[in-house]
């Protein structure tokens, strides 16, 4: 009798396809549910990197300046959505001339695909579109403000301002 209850037992051990599918279903639902939200999060953080980013690079700039004792400038170019770190080469015919900072650091870093400046209020370039921000050896910087907008979800923006004698910099993000 032990033998036979041994033997039914070991039979009803285990899942029958229709509980696999209902589980498979329920997952799949769940799944479905969250994806949009952890997409829309997903691009949230890149938009706010790549803010960051653009923040490190104006800090990066103001610090070295200091450090080198060298004007320093921040070029950003709103027709192809990049800026760049350049620094004081020398003055040829009473005009400042300016160089890549170093190659890595001088490189023009592009802005994520769906994120654009809105607006620039800076100094602009002469001969150029671009602007720029000066960071001086004394640790002040223009004033500037710097609006993005993510072009996808129009409602998402950030607003950068750089106050010129301490070079202090705020963002707010706007809705």
């Amino acid at each position: 009798m032990n033998r036979h209850l041994t033997i039914v037992r070991r039979r009803q051990t285990g899942f029958t396809l229709l509980e696999i599918l209902v589980v498979m279903v329920i997952i799949a639902v769940i799944s479905t549910a969250i994806a949009p939200v952890y997409v829309a999060a997903m691009e949230g953080i890149r938009l706010r990197n790549a803010r960051n980013d653009l923040v490190a690079i104006i800090r990066y700039g103001q610090e070295v300046a200091v450090r080198e004792s060298r004007e320093h400038r921040i070029y950003l170019n709103r027709d192809d959505n990049t800026y760049r770190l350049m620094r004081l080469a020398g003055v040829e015919d009473d005009e400042k001339v300016f160089e890549l900072a170093r190659p890595r650091d001088g490189e023009a870093r592009a802005l994520p695909e769906n994120l654009k400046f809105d607006n620039i209020r800076a100094r602009r370039a002469r001969g150029s579109r671009e602007h720029f921000i000066s960071c001086l050896p004394n640790g002040a910087s223009d004033n500037a403000v710097i609006r993005l907008r993510d072009q996808r979800y129009r409602r998402i923006g950030f607003e950068i301002t750089v106050e010129g004698p301490l070079g202090k910099i705020t963002i707010e993000e706007s809705r």
